[in-house]
């Protein structure tokens, strides 16, 4: 790979604190250097990031290119598709606003995306927890059939330019449209390589009340034909049909077809680790 190519940096910004000025110095420090990086803050106040002082503060980082777009009224999942309309940069990084990555985290998964097995994104292990509620902790190896129960790629992700057009970025009208994007491109053979080592401190990833979670999910399984098992997409045509049986299940979690059939049958959800049972220690018997 060319030493010059560029990466096109995606920031959904909500303000010009310490969380976004922490996320420009770790970039600033990749050692794949900061020219090599077109910075784009989809910023939902843009006068924050234009005036006098915000302009210096961006050219003190060296970067090829700083861009402030105006993504008031955007929901996250438009801000970003609206980030990664312009440039040539063959790679898109998706970087939440407050994380602060390994100064290998560019080039490490740079790295892992080439090669004989090469790979369409890359993502590390990384502190920010999970839609599931579990505060961060050594998981199993990233596999891509992981992404039918809950999304297993990490908040930080390099992704090639090339699939990101392929799969027309991200769909806004779904709540969990990260998920939704990366079970895409996965069925649509796109490897997903997930990178050894916690390269990136992210903020908690953001939470659902129940309703809007089930809801969420249930709408990810109807508009994905042909990945999820008949029995899931039953559960979730009754949950938005608003069927009494049809719960949301856990947060952040897809049921298994033999949750669906015990949620149909009226048994109690099994108890699994960040429900408020877990947490409060009770055990339940058999």
């Amino acid at each position: 790979m060319n030493a010059m190519n560029r990466i096109r940096v995606l920031v959904r910004s909500r303000g010009t604190g310490t969380d976004i000025f922490r996320t420009l110095v770790s970039l600033s420090c990749q050692d794949i250097g900061p020219q090599r990086l077109e910075i784009v803050l989809a910023a939902t106040d843009v006068g924050l990031h234009t005036g006098r002082e915000a302009k210096l503060l961006h050219s003190a980082f060296d970067f090829q290119q700083v861009q402030v777009l105006d993504a008031r009224g955007l929901s996250p999942a438009q801000a970003l598709n609206l980030a990664a309309t312009s440039g040539d940069a063959e790679h898109l990084a998706l970087v939440p606003e407050g994380a602060r990555l390994h100064p290998q985290f560019l080039s490490r998964c740079l790295t892992a995306m080439q090669g004989r097995k090469s790979a369409q994104a890359a993502f590390c292990e990384h502190t920010a927890g999970a839609l599931d509620l579990l505060a961060f902790s050594r998981r199993p190896p990233f596999r891509p059939e992981q992404l039918v129960r809950r999304n297993a790629v990490g908040p930080a992700v390099l992704i090639q330019r090339t699939a990101w057009d392929i799969m027309c970025g991200l769909r806004p009208t779904l709540g969990y449209f990260l998920w939704d994007f990366w079970l895409r491109l996965a069925l649509a053979g796109g490897r997903i390589h997930q990178v050894a080592g916690i390269l990136a401190s992210c903020p908690p990833m953001p939470r659902l009340s129940p309703e809007l979670d089930g809801r969420a999910k249930a709408l990810l399984v109807v508009s994905t034909p042909g990945a999820f098992e008949p029995d899931v997409c039953r559960w979730a045509l009754a949950l938005l049909r608003g069927e009494t049986w049809a719960a949301p299940f856990a947060p952040g979690v897809v049921p298994a077809p033999r949750d669906v059939a015990a949620l149909f049958a009226g048994l109690a959800p099994p108890l699994r680790p960040g429900s408020p049972g877990w947490e409060q220690r009770q055990r339940r018997s058999a």
